[in-house]
């Protein structure tokens, strides 16, 4: 079976740059990905926004990971790159976010409103039922939603920090955690 076309969608959320990204990630590094997840601990540590309750559990991706040459994260940051040509990325941080039914993800930006900073949100679990809910939703300045991102397999949104957002968690039927990995990249 050949690999599916790449796709990308791109838009503008309150003016600023959002890309979403399937079969930019091959079918290997996917369930390479979900594996090392899989391994990792995870704490109930992760506020959407420091005036929230946690949201939900979280953990550290550690540096060696981050910076490994030719590594996921490498290769991720370089898609990002390409969508941001004029701006100079550098690593700020990287997590994996595991929620499931019960939890709750706060409205919040990655960065003030005035910063260029990039996320790159990478959806992380290897299955997932259009009833699990867990769709990402992004927002204007109004707090109306103009794109709502559903769940799939190595699916990437690449958009700057400063768009509201808000992540979504699994609904009741759902019995496994949702899964996304947050690159927050500065603009130097």
């Amino acid at each position: 079976m050949s690999p599916a076309e790449p796709k990308v969608g791109s838009g503008l959320i309150a003016g600023r740059e959002f890309y979403i990204c399937d079969n930019l990630i091959d079918d290997a590094t996917v369930a390479d990905v979900a594996a090392y997840l899989n391994k990792l601990t995870y704490q109930r540590v992760e506020k959407s926004r420091p005036d929230t309750p946690v949201s939900g559990a979280s953990c550290e991706i550690p540096d060696e990971i981050i910076l490994a040459p030719g590594g996921f994260f490498e290769r991720i940051k370089i898609i990002a790159q390409e969508f941001f040509p004029n701006d100079k990325l550098r690593k700020l941080r990287a997590y994996v976010n595991s929620t499931v039914h019960g939890d709750m993800y706060y409205t919040h930006r990655d960065c003030a409103p005035e910063m260029k900073d990039v996320t790159i949100l990478y959806y992380a679990n290897l299955n997932w039922d259009k009833e699990w809910g867990g769709e990402t939703v992004y927002f204007d300045e109004n707090y109306d939603a103009q794109a709502v991102v559903s769940i799939r397999p190595g699916r990437l949104v690449i958009a700057r920090g400063a768009i509201l957002h808000r992540g979504g968690v699994p609904t009741p039927v759902c019995q496994e955690e949702r899964r996304t990995i947050a690159y927050k990249l500065a603009v130097d």
